[in-house]
């Protein structure tokens, strides 16, 4: 037999028929999906498609769809039927087995009534016995949203400040601002928020601040479609709208209202005008969400902000004369802040800012005392239910205040602070002290004293208790003895 260096022919041909063995079997196989994007709009249907190959009918094997967790699919098709007891709950009712190239190993998927949620990352895995492949696939999911519309603020005193703004565009889409040249203009701000649709809402605001300029546009580019919707505005135009000549005055001070009570903000026009026709708004920070929508006579639901669903009412006895008054309902510390009303006809708005204060004057303070012990004693001042963040003094009788040892200050769910604040004397300097709690406010204050003779009344009482347990036990001794020396005579 011819040997190599190194190695003999029976050990190659050995190696060589383990490696045949091995091998995977002529059963096997591979799954491909598709090389691009499987593009689908908002509320369409999408088919998603993967292959075996060799081509081999895939009736009897396992086919898994899903996203990120192989054990929570989209579908599962076992044994020739559909399995959905561990199917994910979003995909219930709204996918579909198709059937027609089974036999070929082309396996399909179809969802019906796409939602910005579908958008993402598919797996198809295929397992027949002990062998499983699979692949992924991309699914991409758009909206060409609402055209832009270009809100024009009528004050000009700071520059012209222009908002174009858009609803139900997905993925989150580009906006820009040009001239009547085409040139692009610099933003101001942008503000992009994502519904419980997971549509998005765009909000772009730009300041004009050269008074040659006659007109302006907005666009909006969708990413994934490459496709974009413009609008434009003639600020010349604008500006002889009958709103630019008006004005909105809002309170002067800061609206102060206690937690639970009810808000009211109000907001005029001046001069007075007929607000029937406009539409008016009260929002936080943005345009949308809002506090509250009114247009056409009616509420705009669609556009409030969850946190104040059920709880505003409009009074709108006096809008004829162009005052309006929306009454939120049961106040939280969460409503506290500043809120911006705005009255809009034909493009144009005008604004007032308001100052909401939420307060919470809280509990009467508690005092408590610990120890004596290493000669101090720590005495601690609590009290809960206020807002905003209160100031905690101690003071002596001639109303000195003594600085706090420490100050502990924590804010529960609904947002309310509780306060503890401690005192650290000895025995011999204890005094009256008063615990003072304040709301920074209203300058109203809650206070306790605690007086030194309460201390000493407790500690007095612990020293006769004392006292009174040691002589029930000497009692108890002697009175053992007397009756072991009876027994003895």
């Amino acid at each position: 037999m011819v040997e190599l260096p190194g190695y003999s022919l029976s050990g190659v041909f050995a190696s060589f028929f383990f490696m045949l063995l091995s091998m995977k079997q002529s059963d096997d196989f591979r799954v491909t999906g598709s090389a691009h994007p499987i593009l689908a709009m908002v509320g369409e249907d999408a088919l998603l498609t993967c292959q075996l190959l060799p081509k081999r009918t895939a009736m009897h094997m396992e086919v898994r769809w899903y996203r990120s967790e192989p054990s929570t699919p989209v579908f599962l098709y076992r044994d020739g039927d559909e399995v959905t007891e561990i199917q994910m709950e979003e995909y219930r009712g709204r996918v579909e087995w198709i059937e027609d190239g089974i036999t070929e190993g082309s396996v399909s998927l179809k969802i019906h009534s796409l939602q910005p949620s579908d958008h993402g990352q598919y797996w198809c895995r295929v397992k027949d016995d002990n062998y499983l492949a699979e692949t992924s696939l991309l699914l991409q999911v758009a909206s060409l949203g609402s055209d832009p519309y270009i809100h024009m603020d009528g004050s000009v005193e700071s520059g012209l400040q222009l908002v174009c703004t858009a609803k139900g565009w997905f993925p989150e889409p580009q906006v820009s601002w040009q001239d009547i040249k085409g040139e692009k203009l610099l933003t101001f701000s942008n503000y992009n928020f994502q519904d419980e649709d997971g549509l998005f809402y765009v909000e772009s605001t730009l300041v004009v601040r050269d008074a040659s300029t006659e007109a302006v546009s907005c666009f909006i580019h969708n990413p994934s479609l490459t496709e974009e919707k413009g609008s434009d505005v003639s600020i010349p135009e604008k500006l002889q709208t009958e709103m630019a000549s008006l004005k909105v005055i809002g309170p002067s001070q800061p609206i102060l209202v206690r937690v639970g009570e009810d808000i009211q903000l109000t907001c005029s026009l001046a001069p007075k005008t007929d607000a029937q026709s406009m539409e008016v708004r009260w929002v936080r920070s943005h345009r949308h969400p809002a506090v509250y929508v009114y247009t056409d006579g009616a509420r705009v639901a669609g556009e409030q902000m969850a946190e104040y669903r059920g709880r505003t009412a409009l009074l709108s006895d006096a809008i004829s004369e162009g005052r309006l008054t929306l009454q939120i309902n049961d106040a939280r510390t969460s409503d506290d802040g500043k809120y911006r009303c705005l009255f809009e006809k034909d493009g144009v708005y005008q604004e007032a800012d308001l100052d909401l204060k939420i307060i919470g004057l809280g509990s009467s303070p508690q005092i408590s005392m610990e120890g004596p012990k290493d000669g101090k004693v720590k005495l601690k001042c609590t009290s809960e239910g206020w807002f905003p963040q209160p100031q905690v003094q101690w003071r002596d009788m001639e109303g000195n205040t003594i600085p706090s040892s420490s100050q502990d200050l924590t804010q529960g769910s609904q947002g309310l602070f509780q306060v503890e604040a401690f005192l650290l004397v000895t025995n011999s300097s204890i005094v009256n002290v008063t615990c003072s709690i304040s709301s920074p406010l209203l300058g109203e204050e809650k206070k306790t004293t605690f007086y030194a003779s309460e201390s000493r009344m407790i500690y007095s009482w612990n020293i006769l208790l004392i006292w009174g347990l040691l002589l029930l036990l000497l009692v108890g001794v002697v009175g053992l003895i007397w009756r072991k020396n009876c027994r003895k005579v």
